[in-house]
This record gives C-alpha cells, structure tokens and sequence, in this order.
C-alpha cells in the first residue's frame, strides 16, 4: 500500500529506510521506496542491496516485492503443510481462520509439520492473503531419513532427504555407525544449518537398503514417528503378569467355559480378542460376543495404560505389526486363544425373528474358546465343505448365518450406506512383492454384524445410563458437498432416478440404482467423498453411515485405546461405581486419539502405495487396463484393475488442450473432442515410478 504522505527524505540511510516503514504501518513496494528518497539508478542499487541485507539479517520482512518491519505485520501460528507440489499452507491453530498459502520461497528454514510463526502480507487481496514463515517455534522432525548419494570422508557421505518436499541436501557424520553404501536409507539427527540449503548431521542408523520392504517399513514408521520399542517400565508390567488367569480372577465372574464361543479371524491372526456364539431359540437367537478384558490387567495410570494411549492404537504393516500393548500382553494372556480360560466381557442379548433386540445382559465373565478358525475355514463349512475344526460346529455357524443377513438387511431397511470396497493387501513371496485387493467373504460379513451389533448395544445400555465415554461417531455429510453430487448425477443416466431427500435412504437408493451399471464405479466414489470422517466424542451425535442411533467401539481393547476406555467405563458402571472422568477428560483424550487413528491411516496408505512402486519398478513400459478415479485441471487418475493403486496421467503428456468440468468431472479435448470422465475403464502405459516423491505415472497409447 502506499505509504503516508510524509516530506521526501533528501537522502538515504538504514535509519531513515526503518522511520520510513514505521511510519507507513504496512510493507512498501520496492518502488515506492525508491520515490521516498528520490533515487536514481546508482542509488537504487544501492537500496536494493541495503534491503537485501537487512531481510538476510531479520531486520525487515520481505513479501513479495514488498518490505516491512515484523511490528507491523499481522501473525499467524500454526503448523506448515507442505503438498507433494512443493507449495505450504500454515493450518492455524484457530479453526476458525482459513489456511494462509506459503510459497516455498517463504518458508523460512521450516519443514513440513513445523510448528512455525508467519507473518500475513496485508498489501495482498484479502481473497487470497500470502504468509511468510518467520520463526519455527517447534521442530516436528527430529530424526531425518536420507537417502546416500556419495561419499566425501571417511566417515562423512553427501545425502539427500528422502522426502522431496525437503529441497536441501545434508553432509552426515557416520563414524557411530557401519559404513552405509550408495542408496541406503539412514536415519539421522540436525545438527545445524551450515549454510542455506546445507544441513550437518550426525547418523542414528541405518534403515537398510532403498528398495527393500523392510526398509521402507521403518522409513514410514520414523516418518510418521511410530514408536517401535517399548519403554522398560511398560515391559516389566506386561512380563509380571501371569501365563493365564488365577481362580481369584473368577471371583464374582459369570463362567461361560463351556458355551461354544469360537474366534474367527484371518489366518495370520495372533491377537484374538472377540469370540462369538450363537444359539436359535423358540422365538429369535441369542447372540453372545465375548471381547478379551484388557482392563482387567492395565490400570489407570500404569506404564503399559501410559503407553497405550500414547500409541492410541496398533499399526499395521505388510512385514511387521506395532502393537498397541506387548506381546505378552495382545498374543498372550488376553489373546483368546482356544482351550484355554481367559477373562471376557460379555454382551450377551436375545434377538426377535426379524433382528430386534431384546434387553442385553452386560457382564464381567470367565470363558474359553472352543475353536480358533479362519474366515476361509467358516466360508467353506457355509458353503458345504466343513472340516474337522468347524463340522462339529456346523449348526451353530448356520444360526449365525441366518442371523448375521437379518442383521445386514436390517441395517439396509434403515439406510446405512455399504459399499463393501475390500482393502488393498501386500504380499511377499520368495521376494517377489504383490499389491491385491483382498478377498471379502460372507464370513468376513458374519462377524462384522456381530462386531457392530455388541458395539450398539453397548452405547444404547450406557447412554441410557448417563456414562461418560467416547462414542463413535460419523458426521452428517456437508450439504454443499451433497449438492454437488446431485449436480454431478444429474449428468448421468441416472438423472431420471435421482431421490428427492440425499439423505441415508436417498443415498443408498442412488447406489443401488448405480449397481450393475458402467457407472457404478464413479457413483460409489462421489458418495464416498461426500461423507465425513468418522470420530470419537464423549458427545452422542450418532453413525451417519451405519444408521445407528448410538455407537461405540467396545470390540477391540487390545489394539484401540477408545475401546479400553469404554470397557472401564462399563466396569465402573456394573459395580455401581461413579465415573472418574468428565466429559472434558473424555473429550481431550479423543481429541488425541482422532489425530493418532488419522496419523495411522495415512502411514498406512503410504506403505501400500511404496510396496505398489517396489512391484512395479520392473513393468515401467508395459500396457495395464484401469478405471478413471479422479479428475483435475492438470490431468486424471487411473486406478488399476488388477492392483487397486493409483497413478496419474498429465495433461501435458496427451496430444490435445483439454478443460476440465468440476460439476461433471470431466475432462473435454478442445480439438479431439475426447473425454476423460471418472469411472471410464481404459488402458495406460506405466511410464515412470518414484519412490523419492511416492508417485506413479502413466501415459496413454
């Protein structure tokens, strides 16, 4: 903006540039500082370089081509997030301030997830403010990957961080550990910034090779700071508990030993903590879910409780599992392994002919699993082929069958949305890496209902009573976002089919109109992006996508701290106990655990999208069939058929100009008139992979 009038300042100084932009209260343009003091072409080389000198100092701020003093700027702190594309945003600490943009050039020495203070260009539009980072307030790396490019000393080699949104490069220190080789991935400390661009840095250790799995295991685990070894303290805990429950541990205990209660789960399964029963009776079913009583063993307080909520859940890898508590503890002695006694709690509940549920019965128990089987194992016995394990007990698993499709059409009849979409799996055999997507069974089917019957159950009987504990909860979708999915319908043919309310039941008419359809692919996913992530509260506000008036996740207390607390919550609660936490307590500790279960999915979706690069390093070239899953200004993505990964196809790599429609997401050759729509199947060319910036790309034939 320009500055206030003022006399012209006859000649230049430091001093006199600083009055200048105190006076103006808001950054100069570098042309409105050469008129202040009335400079000619020497005079402005010289102001140039003054100012040069005082940003490279911190005396002043530039924006732009504007310079101001740090007083006179507007701040902003919050954490920096930097796209793949290069380009940040400060995501403030107030919610309701809308993210700043960051040019990289404005960073300031900050890294991705910094917590960091930036200062607002005010002569900017107020549409679209720019900041520029001037303080790192908290470091969120403390351990950096880098890959080994060479080596300069004996024990010093040039590296370059991994994640190609770090654009430095580092000299790394390696005498505390074995001499790495070209291409090794190493973990290792900031020292300091010897000059710009060039950080020192000491080695911790050494990853392993860039292209081995387990390598890329512990880079996304340090990446995303997953904890890998247990604190002391929380190990001896787990080692001093017993092999198997004394009978003092029965006392006041309903014993279920001899009721049939089997687990099943998948084949490599070590952590069994829900079995199941079920037994048709005159007038409906009894349904009996037994869940492991982790709570029985982990007080309040203790190390291993300490550690638990600090991990918040266990993390899943292709090659390793990082378990919310110790072995001892998840595959051991509240692992519900068969013939073996173990404390449960029970949620124990008559159901009618058609699905309704009676009054449950919520109880502490002893009991002992009769079988440890497989959901191949039951979909085989269900589909007439028993074993030795599941022929004995056949007629109980066809009860469960026949109540496990009351409950799933009593879940549609009520208008949960389900698009039963299986999840990617990485497979490694004698080397050779695989990306699938995994098999979805009816047996998988069978205990999922099981699994969200007890979960309701449970929020239903301790809402009625007024307990403080974290809900699961899946938000109403936005209605801008629901407008737009009509918008986008109403290009399709199923414009004529389009329900009057978007609202569950209108939802899922519209994805089963789809079913079957050439568009099925594309209608499922633009519902999907529509919905809300899924949270924990200690405020009932329902689970929009299951339909459910009340839920919770009570089911799996060996590897979700929510659910620890809920089981606590119950205990206190059949012992006539008062609660010890406020909803406040509750709400602080979901709060930490909704970031840890995001922090998990993402590390998740990164591994697999890694090992889908490590399968197909060796098919660059080679001709594959997709489905259009995403549509942008700059090109689309296509999802393969037969690895459910994505990749990208560039606009600039295809042979015409092409717009893109964001109502109908599409793209629309200008010369060709050829489209690119979502859900479209056709065949790509793998063109390139990348492990450094975790990218595929595709070109067209």
């Amino acid at each position: 903006m320009p500055p206030k009038k003022q006399a012209k300042q006859t000649k230049f100084s430091k001093k006199n540039l600083l009055t200048a932009l105190h006076q103006a209260g808001a950054p100069l343009r570098s042309k409105n500082i050469y008129d202040l003091f009335d400079a000619d072409a020497s005079l402005k080389k010289v102001i140039k370089s003054t100012l040069a000198q005082m940003v490279e100092s911190g005396e002043i701020v530039q924006m732009g081509k504007s310079y101001g003093l740090l007083d006179n700027l507007p701040r902003m702190t919050g954490i920096l997030d930097v796209r793949r594309s290069g380009v940040g945003y400060l995501i403030s600490e107030d919610k309701k301030q809308k993210d700043l943009f960051i040019h990289p050039s404005n960073f300031g020495g900050a890294w991705p997830g910094d917590k960091v203070v930036a200062v607002i260009d005010s002569s900017r539009k107020k549409d679209s403010p720019e900041g520029r980072v001037v303080e790192v307030l908290d470091r969120a790396t403390r351990e950096l990957l880098v890959r080994v490019s060479r080596r300069i000393h004996q024990d010093s080699y040039f590296c370059h961080p991994t994640d190609s949104r770090m654009p430095f490069y580092t000299v790394v220190d390696t005498s505390g550990i074995p001499s790495p080789e070209k291409g090794d991935i190493l973990s290792v400390a900031p020292v300091e910034e010897q000059e710009k661009g060039l950080w020192r840095c000491t080695a911790l250790r050494r990853l392993g090779e860039e292209r081995d799995l387990a390598t890329q295991e512990l880079l996304v685990k340090t990446g995303y700071s997953i904890p890998e070894v247990f604190p002391v303290p929380t190990l001896r805990q787990a080692e001093a508990l017993p092999d198997v429950p004394s009978p003092e541990d029965w006392a006041g205990r309903n014993d279920l030993r001899r009721l049939a209660l089997v687990t099943i789960d998948g084949e490599t399964a070590k952590d069994f903590d829900d079995a199941v029963y079920v037994e048709r009776q005159e007038n409906g079913y009894r349904l009996v879910v037994a869940i492991a009583d982790v709570a029985h063993y982990v007080p309040e307080g203790s190390p291993l409780d300490v550690e638990a909520l600090t991990r918040g859940n266990s993390y899943y890898f292709p090659l390793s599992v990082e378990p919310m508590f110790p072995e001892a503890l998840s595959n051991g002695l509240c692992s519900l392994r068969p013939m073996v006694p173990r404390l449960a709690m029970v949620v124990d509940t008559p159901y009618s002919l058609d699905g309704e549920p009676g009054a449950p019965r919520l109880y502490n128990a002893v009991i002992m699993s009769q079988a440890r089987l497989t959901y191949n194992q039951v979909q085989s016995a269900l589909d007439g082929s028993p074993d030795q394990d599941t022929a004995p007990l056949l007629p109980m698993l066809r009860d469960a069958e026949e109540l496990a499709r009351i409950f799933m059409k009593r879940r549609m009849d009520r208008g949960c949305l389900d698009f039963d979409i299986p999840e990617a799996q990485v497979r490694v055999i004698e080397d050779i890496i695989s990306v699938h997507a995994g098999t979805r069974l009816f047996s998988h089917r069978l205990i999922e209902e099981f699994m969200i019957a007890a979960n309701e159950r449970v929020a239903e009987y301790m809402g009625e009573r007024q307990r403080v504990f974290p809900y699961r909860i899946h938000p109403q979708p936005d209605e801008k976002k629901l407008e737009t999915l009509l918008r986008m319908l109403s290009h399709t043919s199923l414009v004529d089919r389009l329900p009057k309310e978007m609202d569950q039941m209108g939802l899922q008419q519209i994805s089963h109109a789809a079913k079957g359809t050439d568009i099925e692919y594309l209608v499922n996913r633009l519902i999907l992006r529509t919905m809300m992530q899924a949270q924990y509260s200690p405020d009932n506000d329902g689970h929009y996508g299951l339909a459910s008036v009340a839920y919770c996740h009570f089911t799996s207390p060996i590897r979700r701290y929510a659910d620890l607390l809920v089981h606590r919550s119950l205990k206190r609660l059949l012992a006539n106990e008062a609660e010890k936490m406020s909803v406040g307590d509750v709400q602080g500790i979901c709060e930490g655990l909704n970031a840890l279960e995001r922090k998990a999915m993402e590390a998740e979706r990164e591994i697999q999208k890694r090992s889908a690069i490590l399968a197909l390093e060796d098919r660059i070239g080679e001709e594959m069939r997709g489905v259009v899953s995403g549509v942008a200004d700059f090109g689309f993505w296509v999802e393969l058929l037969d690895m459910p990964v994505d990749g990208l196809v560039r606009l600039a790599t295809l042979d015409d100009f092409y717009v893109f429609d964001p109502e109908r997401q599409d793209l629309l050759g200008q010369r060709t008139g050829k489209t690119f729509a979502m859900g479209q199947t056709l065949n790509v060319i793998l063109e390139a992979v990348s492990l450094e910036r975790v990218e595929i790309n595709f070109t067209l034939p």
